[in-house]
């Protein structure tokens, strides 16, 4: 395991132990658990871990999603080296790991990165107020 790696593994070990996970979450992640297969979290390997990115790309799951199936997750005793090999992954194909995405930049690793609508309309705001201000001079 990298240094990066086993930072994020780190990381991501102390948010699952801050973490308190009622009934209906660990239900909600039982299901993503149930549909890429995966029959005991603790037992999981790189090929149980494939499918459980693709269920999460197919679900387009927010990065706070992801960061907290993961957490608990290591919890329910999922190995290390799975774990790692999940947050190495680059699930968008845009160079960045998982686990930048969703401990740094908070962006969906499972989208391409494009700007905000809301930039974009900012942007657009901004330019039609200079403009009307030009007109008023």
């Amino acid at each position: 395991m990298n240094n990066d790696q086993e930072l994020y593994t780190q990381q991501l070990a102390q948010f699952a132990a801050s973490q308190s996970f009622d009934e209906r979450s660990v239900e909600f992640f039982d299901d993503v658990w149930q549909e890429a297969g995966v029959k005991d979290i603790a037992k999981m390997t790189t090929a149980d871990a494939k499918s459980v990115l693709q269920v999460l790309g197919e679900s387009e799951a927010s990065p706070e999603f992801t960061k907290a199936l993961l957490a608990q997750a290591i919890t329910a005793g999922i190995p290390e080296h799975v774990v790692g090999y999940i947050l190495e992954s680059d699930t968008d194909g845009d160079g960045r790991t998982l686990a930048q995405e969703i401990f740094n930049d908070g962006t969906s690793p499972f989208q391409p990165n494009q700007p905000s609508v809301l930039a974009s309309k900012q942007n657009q705001f901004q330019s039609s107020s200079e403009e009307d201000m030009e007109i008023q001079i």
